[in-house]
């Protein structure tokens, strides 16, 4: 008995050929395939410009011995407005949800019988690399003249920064070269390389030329703690890490000695010259004064394991980075 023939299909002699019925049922499969990829793809893309991050809110006043009022409002991508804070209390601290990419504009206006209403507006945008926001509204009394310490003349001031973190470029990559125990006057402790591969200039957290970071440790399934050490700032003045170069990276700026275990090596960096936690002043009237700073710093991480008895290399390290 021959095989009956669908009809979507023809016989011509020994071939059987498709029909366009055929061919457009084949297409169909392939159609939907097509078209749940760009719900997926639509689907993540919507995840990534919404639930972007965390946003960490702390709000203090000490020294002025009045009542004081603060106020902390801000603008949506959107174009919305939201008021995150308006009160009388002298420290506050709340965590949002910023579910949007895109320009964010922050105010706190600081009204006390001393010193008036002052305010100050700043910005910042979200790009999807960001993890963490922290902004800061710190109000106090202060010397006028910092050169002048006997002065008792002083000045209500404001100091309002905004800190974004962010995940750290693929071009910038750092490895683990060896744990030392500093018996030859080397610092004691792991030492790693970071090699910028990027198209930017990257700064340390408390020196432009010098990246020192801090331990996590691994316990209990996890690493936990930030561990580092004493960090000098008057070390002399070396470049930053340029493009298509390399610098090495300790534990604070003396190194710190590391127990058999596995740890996480934590290192901030920017793009900008910048002093992490530092702000300038930025505007100052006969009664207030306002410092301020919108800075941008990207965690680099490196997971290691320091081994018991392992021997110490004094030897000049060797790039291990591809």
């Amino acid at each position: 008995m021959k095989p009956r023939l669908s009809k979507s299909t023809q016989r011509h002699g020994d071939t059987e050929f498709f029909s366009f019925e055929s061919l457009y049922n084949l297409r169909q499969p392939m159609k939907r395939n097509r078209i749940l990829l760009l719900l997926f793809l639509a689907m993540m893309h919507f995840a990534t410009a919404k639930g972007q991050c965390d946003m960490l809110i702390d709000y203090a006043v000490e020294g002025i011995p009045s009542t004081t009022h603060g106020t902390l409002s801000m603008l949506l991508p959107d174009g919305k407005s939201t008021i995150l804070f308006d009160d009388t209390v002298r420290q506050m601290q709340k965590t949002i949800h910023l579910e949007q990419l895109g320009e964010y504009r922050l105010k706190t206006v600081f009204s006390c019988a001393q010193s008036g209403r002052d305010s100050l507006e700043r910005s910042f945008t979200l790009t999807g690399e960001e993890y963490k926001v922290e902004t800061s509204a710190h109000f106090r009394r202060e010397l006028r003249n910092y050169s002048d310490w006997k002065s008792k003349d002083s000045i209500n001031s404001g100091r309002f920064t905004i800190t974004k973190y962010s995940h750290p470029s693929p071009l910038v990559k750092i490895e683990f070269v060896r744990n030392s125990t500093s018996e030859n006057g080397e610092f004691p402790g792991p030492l790693f390389l970071v090699k910028n591969e990027s198209c930017d200039t990257l700064y340390g957290e408390w020196l432009p030329g010098y990246f020192w970071g801090t331990l996590s440790i691994w316990a209990d399934g996890k690493y936990e703690g930030n561990h580092g050490g004493q960090i000098c700032t008057t070390w002399t003045d070396e470049p930053p890490l340029y493009p298509d170069s390399v610098k090495p990276a300790w534990v604070a700026s003396f190194g710190r000695k590391t127990r058999p275990g596995k740890y996480r090596f934590n290192l901030y960096y920017s793009t900008e010259d910048d002093i992490k936690g530092s702000a300038v002043k930025v505007y100052e009237s006969e009664s207030f004064r306002w410092w301020s700073a919108v800075q941008n710093w990207h965690l680099l991480t490196c997971e290691f394991e320091v081994k018991p008895k392992e021997p110490t290399d004094t030897s000049p390290p060797k790039l291990i980075l591809p």
